[in-house]
């Protein structure tokens, strides 16, 4: 057998200009993707790799390189990366790969292996180097590496030469290519190095070339097959298989996508495999475990890996639920799993189970007491085979007590002998005695792997670990190292009454850790605290427990050493004299603080995500992430949740800073406020669906699942449509069903329904968020006393439903949704968030989907009339800029809307002219922007004008712009909506409800002094930087601004707006496209706004007064005095 320096040779000679690898660059485009781009990539060819690392080896030995001096690389997962290594072999040198030291946890690896090897060099890439620093240097305090090593490590420290891989000198003479001897180490692994105590396995060439010809035994690197890889090259998964597996191939490609752009966006993985064909990758359970949490079947379907023959699980535990959720979701084969077990002492791979994914369902109760007993589908616990191990390698479950085999169905500790075990670590000579372990009635040395398990049927299961070694994410930390890093920084821990043990935590692998002490005066919730702050800081993860206990209360060996496994065995089934524990002490977590300024519900969602990860929804939301329990990739699955329910791209490396509840919402919020949260678009077409399910009872023929209705509005027959059988006229409707009760409008329309209806039996069915029917009256009618619009003698025609319109059947119980599906005559869907910030991703659950609910509560038992609130900003698109729109408007473009608000009640009004196409009978109304009340000027403080008006008299300022606002009164749009909506002949109908008198600037300028106050307009771009300037706590038009943009070169243009009228018409066919300027606010509320037809809520008025009591009414002085009562100026 050949050593990998010579396969390099040959592979040369033979195909010099091969590419066998591709470094990917997702960071270009990363945050708006399009599904015909490639990344960036480098490609290597077999050439490129020899000459560079001859070239470094020729670098080494100029510098003084001598056969057996020790070289750390610091992995920069490039090319560079790749010619170090080859190169210091080449040189006859001893590498070892490690993180570079960005952090203080890396900080303290990279000290503890200088300590530890003694290197004479470090290899990087001077450019990548400086980037990360740069990068590092602008997120948090940089950490000065050069004044820690001289502190720390001061001898090693002062032989280390620095050499660049991008900076080497050309080669100028040939030089002598060394090759190893088979037993020579040729590198270290380090499995930790956290402290001064790490351990280096050391990698001889026999060691090597066995476990990749075992590997090659098992997957195919010979004909083609391509990889792609994400896992770092300092863990062994990722040198093995990524680094010295793709030379062994004679055909195919290695694919590297960058470790911080998948922890960033998981799915680049998932892309990577897909549009490059590859057919084997690897990665722990948890990588796998983050899609089905981050993905549904339509999102993941956008991914073809049918051609992915091997998906290596590795590293942690696997989880047979994470398996059967992956195949589910990608509709790929289980078979296409390979579960394996691995370890850094056996150079790798140690078992595998290539294309035979097998489950196995062992008794609990037994496995508890060390007993493997299969049992029935669903009765157990289920366990995945690990397969068989890899060709020559021996593998024996050995009792911990006797030293002999253990007997049929007994688990024991698992041993190893082979080629490719190692031969120890680096200068540990009391750890290597594991490496020279018997076992009676067998010959030679065994490793002992202090991993527990059993060999059933051919096939290793693993049961657990004996040995102190945790993994977690895939990474080995040592309790040693934990207790050496909590005594330096909390001298008060007693570290002799220390243990840590592996618990399940949601089906993942999570640590806990107890203590003892006598202090019971201690304050136990802040010294857990300071105990997982400390834990993440150094080591990625904490704790998903911390418990304290009284002192001697831990069960101990003769010579007095905690028994681990009693310990954990004790929790499980719980711990006595237990004096605190961060699970269940909710103290240890209460300090629930909320930032002042959360937008909308940012905090509550940011803190549901929490919720749901850590488990428990009990702690200080100032605390970190990393602190509360969570580790580095439940981190990227919580950015990538938050990602799905903001619809915003997030950078998982800021978030990092301050990962608490209270930081991640305020980041949010500031990346939504100033306007550059990298919204996700939405194909809005895609949006207009609604479900076969959702039509009368008696059924229509052949409903498709998603017609996209296009038709004008127009009357509805009086004759219902076919299954679609009314039983009662407009006039007659009584039981009535309120969606947005608690709102602003909502107040209004109660009253106005009430009114308007005196005298007759009617009843409100209130939709309400609360916790019971009491709880929700309560909020009901504390709103309308808020608006002053309550009278006692209304109680009798209220009723609270309680529910949410985010949920299925809006959250109603199931048997009150049964009755009042045959009790209620009629829907009026007022409920939606308004927000002009947020996307239509984030609004979409509530304002389309809880739309998609109410339409199917009216068709559901007897079919209802329907009275959809939507809102005149369904005009605010290109196809209606500068034109004359009318009531009738089939409304088919979705194009260019500047407001995810205005996007989701366009695909709303298009799902109820759907459900009219299927027989409801609906009419849809469009307030303009709905104002305070023409009697008390009571007004909420939530929408763009009232905060304009506010914000200008703060800054004594008003903008130089041509606009038309339109003031329309909430008590006149309920009344018309109340009064329209009794109407026989107005079901087909939409109606604009707006106030025909709209005002300028300088009228509210005007209207503002004749309160008294000084005000002066002055340009729009000195207006906006001088909004940009004001406190978001004190302005409540800054919260805003990121609506009125500081470039504004095409505001206010007019042959901006005659371009778009005219020379930027669209082609026949084609809806019309945004043009400059189109994007402002300004100009949309000014020179492009539309003029709007009112004639079916004239005609359906006329006969009444309403808009002669509400619209001929001052208003402006009528709102400012309100402003002043309740102190907004």
């Amino acid at each position: 057998m050949k050593g990998i320096i010579d396969i390099l040779k040959d592979r040369v000679t033979e195909s010099p200009d091969r590419i066998i690898y591709n470094f990917l660059d997702y960071s270009a485009g990363q945050s708006t993707p399009q599904p015909a781009d490639r990344p960036a990539g480098q490609e290597i060819t077999l050439k490129m790799i020899f000459d560079n690392a001859k070239a470094l080896a020729a670098e080494l030995l100029a510098k003084g390189a001598k056969r057996g001096d020790r070289v750390v690389i610091l992995s920069m997962q490039d090319p560079g990366t790749l010619y170090a290594a080859y190169g210091a072999m080449m040189a006859g040198t001893v590498f070892t790969v490690i993180p570079p030291p960005i952090d203080e946890g890396k900080v303290q690896r990279f000290i503890s292996v200088v300590k530890s090897c003694k290197p004479k060099f470090v290899i990087s890439n001077y450019t990548l180097e400086q980037e990360q620093h740069t990068h590092v240097h602008t997120q948090q305090a940089q950490v000065d590496v050069k004044k820690r090593l001289i502190r720390d490590a001061l001898l090693p420290a002062l032989r280390l030469k620095r050499i660049y891989t991008d900076r080497l000198p050309a080669v100028t003479r040939d030089i002598p290519i060394y090759s190893a001897a088979w037993d020579q180490v040729v590198y270290l692994q380090y499995t930790s190095g956290s402290t001064s105590d790490p351990k280096g396995v050391m990698v001889t060439l026999e060691n090597l070339m066995t476990n990749i010809s075992q590997v090659m035994d098992v997957y195919d690197f010979s004909t083609g097959n391509s990889l792609a890889m994400w896992v770092p090259f300092f863990h062994n998964l990722g040198l093995l298989f990524g680094f010295f597996l793709p030379l062994m191939a004679l055909e195919g490609t290695t694919y590297f996508l960058p470790t911080l752009q998948f922890l960033q966006k998981p799915t680049l993985w998932l892309r990577v495999l897909a549009e490059f064909n590859v057919n084997i990758t690897a990665g722990p359970n948890s990588a796998y475990a983050v899609f089905e949490h981050i993905l549904g079947p339509q999102e993941a379907a956008a991914y073809d890996l049918s051609h992915v023959t091997h998906f290596i699980n590795g590293s942690e535990f696997v989880d047979p639920a994470t398996i059967r959720n992956f195949t589910r979701l990608f509709s790929v084969s289980p078979n296409a799993f390979t579960p394996g077990y691995g370890l850094a002492e056996n150079v790798c791979l140690a078992t595998e189970a290539s294309r035979n994914y097998q489950t196995l369902w062992v008794d609990a109760e037994a496995l508890r007491r060390n007993r493997f007993v299969p049992c029935a589908q669903g009765e157990g616990k289920e366990m995945v085979s690990l397969g068989k191990p890899v060709k020559g390698l021996t593998m024996v479950a050995v009792d911990p007590e006797s030293g002999k085999p253990c007997e049929d169905g007994q688990i024991g500790e698992i041993y190893i002998q082979g080629d490719s075990v190692c031969k120890g670590y680096w200068e540990n000579t009391k750890d290597n005695e594991n490496f020279r372990a018997r076992v009676e009635g067998l010959g030679g040395y065994f490793y002992k792997t202090g991993d527990l398990g059993i060999i059933y049927r051919g096939n290793f299961y693993m049961t657990g670990r004996i040995k102190e070694v945790i993994i977690v994410n895939g990474h080995n930390v040592y309790p040693a190292d934990i207790r050496t890093v909590l005594q330096k920084h909390i001298p008060a821990l007693s570290m002799d009454s220390v243990v840590f043990f592996p618990v399940e935590a949601n089906k993942q692998e999570a640590v806990a850790i107890c203590l003892e002490t006598d202090k019971v005066s201690l304050d136990f919730a802040s010294l857990a605290s300071q105990i997982n702050h400390v834990t993440a800081k150094y080591f990625e993860f904490s704790f998903y427990d911390v418990v304290i206990v009284t002192k001697n209360s831990l069960p101990r060996t003769d010579n007095r050493k905690i028994r681990t496994h009693k310990v954990r065995e004790l929790y499980l089934q719980g711990l006595p004299q237990v004096l605190f524990s961060t699970r269940e002490n909710a103290s240890a977590r209460k300090k629930t603080t909320a930032p002042v300024n959360a937008t909308d519900g940012i905090h509550a969602k940011v803190k549901a995500v929490f919720d749901t990860l850590l488990e428990t929804d009990t702690y200080d939301h100032n605390t970190g992430f990393l602190e509360l329990g969570g580790d580095s990739l439940k981190l990227v699955e919580c950015a990538c949740q938050l990602e799905e329910i903001f619809h915003i791209g997030l950078d998982i490396t800021e978030i990092g800073m301050n990962a608490s509840v209270n930081g991640i919402a305020g980041y949010i919020q500031d990346k939504i406020l100033q306007g550059n949260a990298n919204v996700k678009r939405t194909n809005l077409q895609e949006e207009l669906y609604l479900d076969s399910s959702i039509a009368p009872a008696a059924g229509l023929p052949a409903f498709a699942e998603s017609p996209a209705a296009t038709g004008a509005l127009s009357p509805q027959a009086d004759a219902p449509a076919a299954g679609a059988a009314y039983t009662h006229s407009v006039s007659e409707c009584r039981r009535l069903f309120l969606t947005g009760s608690t709102g602003f409008l909502g107040a209004f329309l109660i009253r106005s329904l009430i009114e308007q209806n005196d005298g007759k039996d009617i009843l409100i069915y209130c939709h309400v968020r609360a916790g019971d029917e009491a709880a929700g009256l309560e909020r009901v009618i504390s709103n309308m006393k808020h608006f002053h619009c309550w009278k006692d003698g209304y109680a009798r025609h209220i009723q609270a439903v309680t529910g949410s319109l985010d949920k299925p059947r809006m959250g109603i119980k199931e048997d009150v949704y049964e009755r009042l599906s045959k009790e209620v005559d009629a829907v009026y869907h007022n409920g939606a968030i308004l927000n002009f910030l947020f996307p239509y991703g984030y609004l979409k659950a509530t304002n389309v989907d809880g739309t998609r609910e109410c339409l199917r509560f009216a068709f559901a038992g007897k079919v209802k009339y329907f009275h959809y609130i939507s809102s005149y900003s369904v005009y605010d698109n290109p196809s209606h800029f500068g034109k004359k729109v009318f009531e009738s408007d089939p409304l088919t473009s979705g194009e260019g809307y500047l407001l995810g608000y205005s996007e989701t009640k366009w695909v709303s009004e298009k799902l109820v002219q759907m459900a009219r196409e299927r027989g409801l009978k609906t009419c849809i109304y469009r307030p303009g922007d709905i104002t305070g009340d023409t009697v008390n000027g009571i007004w909420e403080m939530k929408d763009l004008l009232s905060r304009l008006i506010v914000g200008c008299v703060h800054m004594q300022k008003a903008p130089k712009i041509k606009t038309r606002l339109y003031a329309v009164p909430v008590d006149y749009v309920s009344d018309a909506i109340a009064h329209i909506s009794r109407q026989e002949g107005a079901c087909g109908l939409a109606f604009n409800i707006l106030n025909p008198k709209s005002f300028t600037i300088k009228m509210m300028v005007k209207a503002i002094r004749r309160m008294g106050y000084r005000i002066r307009i002055i340009p729009y771009e000195n207006w906006i930087n001088d909004l940009h300037q004001t406190n978001i706590r004190e302005n409540p038009l800054r919260i805003l601004a990121s609506l009125f943009p500081k470039d504004s070169t095409a505001a206010q243009d007019p042959r901006a707006v005659n371009a778009n009228c005219t020379a930027g018409k669209p082609n026949q066919g084609e809806s019309p496209k945004c043009q400059p300027g189109d994007e402002l606010l300004v100009n949309r509320f000014g020179v492009l706004q539309p003029r709007y037809d009112m004639t079916n809520t004239n005609n359906f008025l006329k006969n009444t007064d309403i808009q002669k009591r509400f619209l001929n009414k001052h208003l402006l002085p009528v709102y400012l005095k309100y402003f002043m009562e309740q102190k907004y100026i």
